[in-house]
This record gives C-alpha cells, structure tokens and sequence, in this order.
C-alpha cells in the first residue's frame, strides 16, 4: 500500500507567499485601472466593478474548460 505524502509546514509558507506576492501585484494593477477608468476616463465605478467581476467569472469558466482539455492531450516526449 502506497503511503500519502504530505507537504512539511515550511513548504505549505512558502508556496502560500508566492501566491500571497502574486495577488497582492493583481491588487495593485486592479486599484491603478480603477483609479484610471474613474478619473481620466469618467466610467461609473459601478460599471468598472462589474466588467472586473465579469472577467474573473469568465476566467474561471476558461481555467476548468483548459484544463479538462489539458489533462485530455496527449503529448510526445
């Protein structure tokens, strides 16, 4: 029987701080197009959050779609 094999605490820090790094770079460009599209543009903030709400639904949609169809491929190598 095979043994599950987890990840060490030090590993789990880690891999969470990348991508802590990683959203907190997605919030700042967020902050910078809606301070953008509000002032220089005139757009409703209302509108803007919902085209960015659109846009990550739309995302997640896409990521399970290409995924599937990853997992489907085969590949030579």
């Amino acid at each position: 029987m095979n043994e599950k094999k987890y990840l060490k605490w030090y590993q789990k820090v880690a891999y969470g701080s990348g991508d802590m790094a990683s959203n907190c770079g997605y919030a700042l460009i967020s902050s910078f197009v809606m301070l953008y599209l509000t002032n220089a543009v005139g757009l409703n903030s209302a509108v803007i959050g919902t085209l960015m709400m659109a846009s990550k639904l739309l995302d997640g949609v896409s990521d399970i779609f290409f995924g599937g169809l990853m997992d489907k491929t085969r590949s030579i190598g």
